[in-house]
């Protein structure tokens, strides 16, 4: 089993558990398994378990996941939102806008990574935001707005107005539509219901199991159909439950030097079925919603 040799050992010693790594696609795995008998004077016990076997820990590290165009896995819930994209400059309308709606995890930051790699598009730090990076781009993405700041109300009710004369687009990313958030300022409330509106609805079947199957492929895990037949039947259908069953099997894999098996894919469906594990919150409905 690999040790992290790649740390320099004056390093290693200093190295809290949890470490944020940038990766490649085709780059390390996101989890790294490190040796306990080689940390255990460096760590207090109250963090490590004594074994008369060596111990794994493996240690949290956030991996880059593809977001190219070709490798956005498409479905009934999201074909429409692509197609939005891939339509772009052509966006109709009085303001070149689109408005993306869906809940976490559904796509709406890998499709906001194709759209910046194709305009060249720039994120202000907040709605109305003048960040040197965003000042110079031509194009804006705005990751999902507050209502209620009247500062950055006023100054992206300009960058509204700004956005025709200049041939510039905006892309806003949010939860619930703009148009229904509580806007003060009555005319950016205005240019909010003039916007082009596309939604991401929840995942089907088909969906659920080619997610997974990404997710397990970008961290390098080799998984069984029979495995993804038995998550994807039992599975929250949200976008969300994917990423966290994906995640507690690639660290209990880890953490148990075990392969992933059935019999592990049955205890990380329990754990998520009682809620150890988490669930997706639940995202404010509006009145039309529920109809």
């Amino acid at each position: 089993m690999l040790c992290t040799s790649w740390i320099f050992p004056a390093v290693w010693s200093r190295l809290p558990l949890s470490v944020t790594m940038p990766l490649s696609k085709t780059g390390w795995r996101h989890s790294a398994c490190v040796c306990a008998s080689a940390t255990m004077a460096a760590l207090s016990s109250s963090r490590v378990r004594t074994a008369a076997t060596m111990q794994q820990l493996p240690l949290d590290l956030h991996f880059l996941t593809a977001q190219g165009r070709e490798d956005f896995i498409l479905g009934d819930c999201n074909r429409l939102a692509a197609a939005w994209i891939d339509r772009w400059p052509d966006w109709p309308g009085p303001y070149p806008v689109l408005n993306i709606v869906g809940p976490p995890a559904s796509g709406k930051s890998h499709l906001a990574a194709v759209w910046q790699s194709a305009s060249k598009a720039g994120m202000p730090a907040r709605a109305g935001g003048a960040d040197s990076d965003a000042r110079q781009a031509a194009h804006f993405i705005l990751d999902h707005p507050q209502a209620g700041e009247a500062e950055a109300e006023e100054a992206l009710f300009h960058q509204f107005n700004a956005l025709s004369e200049a041939g510039s687009s905006m892309l806003i990313l949010s939860h619930i539509p703009v148009a229904r958030m509580g806007w003060c300022l009555p005319d950016l409330a205005s240019r909010m219901r003039s916007v082009n509106l596309v939604r991401l609805d929840p995942p089907d079947d088909a969906l659920l199991r080619a997610l997974m199957e990404k997710y397990f492929a970008d961290r390098q895990l080799a998984v069984t159909p029979a495995v993804l037949d038995y998550m994807v039947a039992r599975i929250e259908r949200s976008f969300a439950a994917v990423q966290t069953i994906a995640a507690a099997m690639d660290r209990e894999s880890l953490a148990q030097r075990r392969s992933l098996t059935m019999k592990l894919a049955r205890e990380i469906m329990e754990n998520f079925a009682s809620g150890r594990l988490g669930r997706q919150a639940r995202l404010p409905v509006e009145d039309d919603d529920r109809n």
